[in-house]
């Protein structure tokens, strides 16, 4: 997409070619916005691109390679995808003059040496990500000069290397779950100078200690972090130049300082997509402010919310303001009692919250929760509605969903045969209605 200098028009471009061979039958959709493609048309496109393009593949996926592959012109090669085998080491030179694209992703890898890099001048795409033994970073991918994507996902490197600060083009760095990473030296991620993506979450590094560098990165447009603090969540809110537009992910982890957050800090976030809870013990309540401005547009990109062994949290009331929710997920919350609390939404004008509650809602995710008993007090309309999962959920016993919920659409309710029984439905024509839905756990 480099015809695109900026971002969301790439994105859409690419959007609008995946949808155009979804419906050429060329990709098909699996769950969670994702596609795949069938093996024969897959060895078709590589058929294609080796019979007929000016480009050279080197297509070796899969295939339990142990080390690496021969080939007959290693300088011929531009894109080389190594993917999901079994190679531990790399010490060999490989001359690659014009290599763009080589994805070492989901191996065995344990040493990188040094000059394996030195033979890559052209090499624009790097994927290391999923090498759970790879510890350290050479320092000669400084070499790698045109580099602009670079992902370190899912590694257990524990430090970045000072040189990388050679890597002057680069526009993509992903350092998700890379939870041994202690050391960034100071200003090398300002460095990346031409940064637009850097995703963070999960990563041991703590974020805080970015964030004044990250103030001088003029064109970053994704930004993924973790907190694990409410403190530290503050501090970020202050740096309003990148903060309210960069950041699409956020992790609230292993909160220990506070039992209650104020969710507004993250509510004018105008790209935020996902917020996950994990493992904050001490959090009880979250607060929604009374003096919201009517009309304002709060969590307006706001799609996935997942909660995760957070023990004291009695709701989730404040997903009332994320009128484009698509996902729910809650799990092993000790004390949650509701999702969607009366008195908190009573407290709310109607104006100030989403009208049309969960009417984009496609998946509602609940297991492990011992003290819930209501997911809303009135019944909802659902009428984007694909799986409601009830696990585990003993006191649950009515769900919010009556003759008119979820019209039109056809969806599965899973849970246990026995939480089945003893649901209580507003008559017996909704229970008809909803029977053929059902599938056991």
């Amino acid at each position: 997409m480099d015809k695109h200098t900026d971002l969301s028009t790439a994105r859409n471009q690419g959007h609008f070619i995946i949808g155009s061979l979804i419906e050429a039958c060329l990709l098909e959709k699996v769950r969670f916005s994702r596609v795949r493609m069938h093996d024969v048309v897959r060895d078709m496109a590589l058929w294609i691109v080796g019979e007929f393009e000016k480009e050279k593949l080197l297509v070796k996926s899969g295939v339990q390679l142990k080390e690496l592959p021969e080939a007959e012109k290693w300088e011929e090669i531009t894109r080389m995808s190594l993917m999901d085998n079994k190679i531990e080491n790399l010490t060999e030179i490989l001359e690659c003059p014009n290599l763009q694209t080589l994805f070492l992703g989901r191996n065995d890898l344990k040493v990188i040496m040094d000059v394996f890099f030195n033979s890559m001048p052209m090499l624009r795409v790097l994927d290391l990500s999923d090498n759970m033994n790879l510890e350290e970073l050479p320092v000669g991918i400084a070499k790698l000069v045109s580099l602009e994507h670079l992902n370190l996902s899912f590694t257990k490197i524990t430090k970045l290397p000072v040189e990388l600060k050679a890597l002057e083009k680069l526009k993509y760095l992903n350092l998700e779950w890379t939870r041994d990473l202690e050391m960034i030296p100071q200003q090398l991620i300002s460095s990346f100078s031409k940064l637009q993506v850097l995703k963070m979450m999960r990563c041991g590094y703590g974020c805080s200690l970015l964030l004044e560098e990250l103030e001088h990165l003029k064109y970053l447009n994704v930004l993924t972090l973790t907190f694990r603090s409410a403190s530290e969540l503050e501090k970020a809110s202050r740096f309003n130049k990148f903060f309210s537009c960069a950041i699409e992910y956020v992790s609230l982890l292993d909160f220990r300082d506070s039992r209650s957050l104020n969710i507004l800090a993250l509510a004018n976030l105008q790209n935020l997509y996902s917020i996950k809870c994990t493992s904050c013990m001490d959090l009880k309540k979250v607060k929604i402010a009374s003096n919201i401005v009517e009309g304002a547009r709060y969590f307006h990109s706001l799609r996935y919310v997942g909660l995760t062994y957070c023990k004291q949290m009695r709701d989730v009331s404040w997903v009332i303001f994320a009128p484009h929710l698509e996902k729910l997920l809650i799990r092993d919350c000790n004390s949650l009692e509701e999702i969607i609390s009366k008195e908190k939404l009573d407290e709310v004008t109607e104006s100030k919250a989403n009208k049309n509650l969960f009417s984009r809602l496609e998946e509602l995710d609940l297991r492990r929760l011992p003290k819930m008993k209501t997911i809303c007090y009135r019944a909802l309309p659902f009428p984007q509605l694909k799986k409601i999962s009830i696990v585990k959920c003993p006191m649950l016993k009515k769900l919010p969903l009556n003759f008119n919920s979820a019209k039109g659409q056809r969806f599965i309710i899973e849970g246990e045969k026995e939480w089945w029984k003893d649901v209580e439905w507003e008559d017996e024509s909704t229970q008809t209605a909803f029977l053929p839905s059902f599938k056991p756990q």
